[in-house]
């Protein structure tokens, strides 16, 4: 029997900061449903921000997890078995303050070895932070080198998905 588990996806957008390649995006989590088509598709992202007042978590509803205009590329870790489960682990992860190395990234990774340690939260899944972190950088590199993210018209498109389970490109 077919599984219809929801995704989850490891997100990169740009940080603004491109003069430093450990900073250059900004990173976080995106759940989202296994089918996908030309139709709204509907989930949520989950980041941790830095504001004037210090990191934030954040929770953000998405119309459609493939067209969010900032969006650079989705990267799919996981098969979801436990939704409710993974987002109170994602809610209750520490968000540090005063630490001037500790920063969106460090939280994704942290959240990802709690994933693991956790167990029951994601069934199929690559949770490796280096393997993701450089396979992500890799992706998004190529993608921005071959001009992906130059026109506006782009930014309206489907966002480039790396399927790290079967290691192929999903949506180019």
């Amino acid at each position: 029997m077919p599984s219809n588990k929801n995704r989850l996806y490891i997100t990169l957008y740009p940080s603004g900061v491109a003069n430093n390649e450990e900073r250059k995006y900004h990173w976080g989590f995106l759940i989202g449903p296994k089918a996908e088509g030309k139709d709204v598709i509907p989930g949520a992202s989950y980041h941790v921000k830095n504001s004037p007042f210090g990191w934030t978590y954040e929770e953000i509803p998405l119309e459609n997890v493939q067209t969010t205009i900032r969006l650079l590329a989705r990267i799919l870790i996981a098969k979801i078995e436990d939704e409710q489960r993974l987002i109170t682990l994602l809610r209750r992860l520490p968000v540090v303050q005063g630490d001037s190395n500790w920063r969106c990234r460090t939280w994704v990774a942290s959240a990802l070895a709690e994933i693991a340690k956790d167990g029951k939260c994601v069934g199929t899944a690559e949770l490796d932070w280096q393997k993701i972190e450089a396979c992500a950088r890799r992706y998004v590199g190529d993608k921005t080198a071959s001009g992906r993210y130059r026109s506006a018209a782009d930014l309206s498109k489907p966002k480039p998905t790396w399927d790290m389970l079967e290691n192929k490109e999903s949506v180019p």
